[in-house]
């Protein structure tokens, strides 16, 4: 017999599946409990006890689509040999076009969530930086010191301490520095393809993707 959390578990995952349906067919400006309730043929009433308005449904679905997006990343960067930096940064570069692809309304529910919320961080959110954390403390130890500005007198990121406590890291801030804008780099690259902005045309964009991790690789991972 089920128990009342695994029950609970069944029908949150009914819920996400039903949800991203709706999110397809219409977009996020569409979802509502009463469709969801529609769609999974029940009253909206009984929906309460997971999600009691369109913004919980929306919290939902991000929570989801954040974790899928890290769980594929982390596989794809697991099955890579550990010494291997470059291929590690790779992993992650070409597995982030993969998933904004294959998911598309899930990239655009989270580039929203950017603009306009809701922002349900959590430790699923920073997944994607713990990973990146790592793999700049590790191509430290191989060696590989990237510098993407002069040194300051005050920090670029004066958070970055807590950062590294939390991720229980040890990296220079320079690593840190191309890291991000390595992974902005490879963003802004997405946002071109995926929302077809001015110029898009002009590219072949699996081509020019990868044109643009080649560049990150020599941001990210400086002189090798």
């Amino acid at each position: 017999m089920a128990t009342r959390s695994q029950h609970r578990d069944t029908t949150e995952a009914a819920i996400v599946s039903a949800g991203l349906r709706l999110l397809a067919e219409g977009g996020a400006e569409e979802l509502t409990v009463r469709g969801l309730a529609r769609e999974l043929h029940l009253v909206p009433s009984a929906l309460y006890r997971y999600v009691t308005n369109r913004e919980d449904l929306l919290s939902l679905l991000l929570t989801h689509a954040y974790s899928d997006l890290a769980d594929t990343i982390q596989a794809a960067h697991d099955a890579v040999p550990c010494e291997d930096i470059v291929g590690r940064w790779r992993a992650f570069a070409f597995t982030l076009r993969g998933w904004s692809l294959a998911h598309r309304h899930e990239w655009l529910l989270i580039q929203r969530s950017v603009v306009s919320g809701p922002r349900p961080f959590g430790e699923h959110t920073f997944r994607l930086h713990w990973l990146l954390l790592k793999l700049g403390a590790d191509a430290e130890a191989a060696g590989l010191h990237p510098s993407v500005c002069a040194p300051t007198e005050k920090p670029v990121m004066p958070g970055l301490p807590d950062l590294l406590t939390a991720s229980g890291a040890h990296v220079s801030e320079q690593t840190v520095l191309a890291g991000l804008a390595g992974w902005h780099l490879l963003d802004g690259v997405l946002y071109t393809e995926l929302l077809q902005l001015a110029g898009s045309e002009l590219m072949d964009p699996e081509a020019y993707y990868a044109a643009m991790v080649s560049a990150t690789e020599i941001l990210v991972l400086g002189d090798r």
